[in-house]
């Protein structure tokens, strides 16, 4: 029912544990897997690990608005030896895929590493050129589609292991990814980490990372509209598989992608900032959605539905309704109308009711700030 495929990978769930400092080590993803995280995603290695990146700077984390985060993780702090070592053989044990991230930076380390790691049967390759803090510290390969031709020409060269390209959001998205396509790419994997952003301490005037210059990737949930809509628009223009990334929380997030045209999600600021137990409720949420929609057999039958619901202009939709029984009559959607269309009725010994007038324009502004644990107001599109 939760099973997947993203090209030969096969997924018992469409759930990975997505490439950052968590993954440096086999160990959080084995904490993960019973909960229903079906693979790994390793640390991006790297051959060799200048001297300025073989520690990470602290803090690494700035977190904002509990679900989101910056941060500046950018180097190695294991060799990658280990990985070759043990930590692919720990993975492979308990019966999960494995996909090695590689930087792709140095093209001739990126081989080197293919070639030993491919001794060891790996399922996939997932290579990164989307770091946001990394690139504007020592350029930005996201948008150099000149070092996508060399990378992939390289590595197609010497390997027949899929080959998944780690993106991030740009205004070249769809022209790298294209390339990528052309080029032997297996599966498109994005968004990463968008930025650089930055945040400061008010009270000491520092950055609250400690990088040099400040600046980290922005992920997390404020990023995730971004990441939707970049599965979106790939999955409209690509044939190869689509891997979200960037800010799911929730299996509602994980059922979204899934329709944008996903056939696979990552994770990381969740789990990195919420523990492996996230995997467990959106695995359970993902069960609940399939049982209370019986037309669907499977997240399968889930993928790429929303592809022809986009082409086309709205330009009238039915007003949202309240739901009496849950309305607690707070007050806040009142407030979050610019169209005085909202009122709260008063009522002798009941609680006051929100009542939408004629004049609503259907923007849905009250749907969105209901709170959820009330959830009073629905949409009618």
């Amino acid at each position: 029912m939760l099973r997947t495929q993203v090209g030969s990978v096969s997924l018992q769930t469409p759930l990975l544990l997505a490439s950052g400092y968590i993954t440096e080590t086999p160990e959080f993803f084995m904490r993960a897997q019973p909960y229903g995280c079906s693979g790994i995603v390793t640390r991006s290695l790297k051959q060799r690990v200048p001297p300025e990146r073989s520690r990470i700077t602290v803090p690494r984390y700035a977190v904002f608005g509990q679900d989101n985060m910056l941060n500046c993780e950018w180097g190695n702090e294991k060799p990658w030896t280990e990985w070759r070592d043990s930590g692919v053989r720990h993975v492979q044990d308990a019966g999960c895929p494995i996909i090695v991230s590689l930087s792709g930076r140095d093209l001739e380390s990126c081989c080197y590493l293919i070639q030993t790691f491919d001794e060891l049967d790996v399922d996939a390759y997932e290579i990164n050129i989307s770091c946001s803090h990394s690139g504007a510290l020592h350029g930005n390969l996201n948008v150099d589609e000149l070092h996508l031709e060399q990378l992939m020409k390289k590595v197609r060269g010497v390997t027949k292991t899929p080959i998944w390209i780690k993106l991030s959001y740009s205004n070249l998205l769809l022209s790298m990814a294209q390339r990528a396509q052309e080029l032997g790419a297996d599966a498109i994997v994005c968004t990463n980490s968008i930025g650089p952003g930055m945040l400061i301490d008010t009270k000491t005037a520092k950055p609250k990372l400690g990088i040099k210059g400040g600046g980290g990737g922005v992920s997390g949930k404020a990023i995730f509209p971004i990441a939707l809509w970049c599965v979106h628009q790939l999955s409209q223009n690509l044939t190869i598989p689509i891997v979200g990334c960037g800010g799911i929380f929730t299996a509602d997030d994980v059922v979204q992608m899934l329709m944008a045209g996903a056939r696979a999600v990552q994770l990381y600021t969740a789990p990195a900032l919420k523990g492996p137990v996230v995997f467990k409720r959106i695995t359970a949420g993902l069960g609940r959605f399939l049982a209370e929609n019986p037309q669907y057999d499977s997240i399968e039958d889930l993928i790429g539905l929303t592809l022809e619901k986009t082409r086309e202009h709205r330009f009238s939709s039915p007003c949202p309704v309240v739901i009496e029984e849950k309305c607690t009559g707070c007050g806040i959607c009142v407030q979050s109308c610019a169209f005085d269309a909202l009122t709260m009725l008063r009522r002798a010994n009941r609680k006051p009711l929100a009542v939408i007038a004629d004049n609503c324009i259907s923007c849905n502004a009250c749907v969105g700030v209901c709170p959820p644990k009330f959830d009073a107001i629905k949409a009618s599109f």
